[in-house]
């Protein structure tokens, strides 16, 4: 997923958390070759060469992914969305074409395409939660690649884990405090120059340099959400968030200004 995991387990011994270590390892490189487009025998990719040409049979773990990929589509009302295509408006999730019976995916169209890089890192993350609660860790700390955080119960030292949204320009300075317990935090942006995330109501690049955070309950909602919000226009995002108990979110604009960036919160939400 080309990023870096780190995880802080305070109250586990260290024989135990090696062997963790190992087994997260072993989950990360599994859900590598499920959800990479760029694996070329990974699941996804084989599924990108040719679902536009019929329809190809997916194994359960790519159709959970994929099943999780639907439903945010469809709560977000289309601003989520995995599919990529020829940067034209409409070219997007709508053109698959899943059948549950034969667990089955079709492209509709020549030229789309999957890319489960605005969810994949939150997936990981909630796999990973769910193997350390299996074996009984009751606090820890995971973040991927510092945009992607989950947390298990309380701070040893308080009674949530306190996660800042630092400003982007002046790292160690936080901007907003998520206070996590048993929940996850997801921040989506620009960078000045970058444009990676494509809004799918017109196939084009979103534009300016800002960032959107969100916590709630789940990594890959958090994720999805803050995507989702990314794209969407202010007036749109709290009738989404409305629809993930729980869910928070801050929005912040950066802009230069006499060669110093200066930074404004845009927007809010809690529930």
């Amino acid at each position: 997923m080309n990023t870096r995991l780190s995880m802080v387990l305070p109250s586990t011994a260290d024989q135990a958390g090696a062997r963790l270590a190992d087994e997260v390892q072993r989950l990360l490189r599994e859900q590598e070759s499920i959800m990479s487009r760029f694996s070329p025998d990974g699941d996804l990719a084989v599924l990108n060469r040719h679902a536009a040409r019929g329809a190809v049979p997916v194994n359960d773990a790519l159709w959970t992914v994929l099943d999780a990929c639907m439903r945010h589509h469809r709560l977000t009302g289309g601003a989520f969305d995995v599919a990529q295509g020829a940067g034209r408006p409409g070219h997007g999730m709508h053109l698959l074409d899943l059948d549950p019976g034969a667990q089955t995916v079709r492209f509709t169209e020549p030229g789309v395409q999957l890319d489960l890089g605005g969810i994949g890192k939150g997936i990981a993350l909630d796999l990973i939660r769910q193997i350390l609660l299996e074996r009984h860790v009751g606090q820890a700390f995971l973040s991927f690649g510092e945009s992607s955080v989950a947390v298990i119960g309380s701070h040893p030292a308080g009674v949530c884990w306190q996660v800042g949204v630092e400003h982007m320009f002046e790292p160690g300075t936080s901007l907003h405090r998520f206070d996590l317990r048993d929940g996850a935090m997801s921040t989506s942006g620009n960078r000045p120059g970058e444009t990676h995330i494509i809004d799918p109501a017109n196939g084009q690049a979103v534009t300016g340099c800002r960032t959107v955070s969100v916590a709630c309950a789940g990594a890959a909602d958090a994720e999805a959400l803050s995507t989702a919000l990314f794209v969407l226009p202010a007036r749109r995002r709290a009738e989404v968030l409305r629809r993930y108990r729980g869910a928070q979110a801050v929005a912040f604009d950066y802009g230069l200004e006499g060669g110093t960036w200066r930074v404004e919160k845009e927007w809010r939400y809690a529930q």
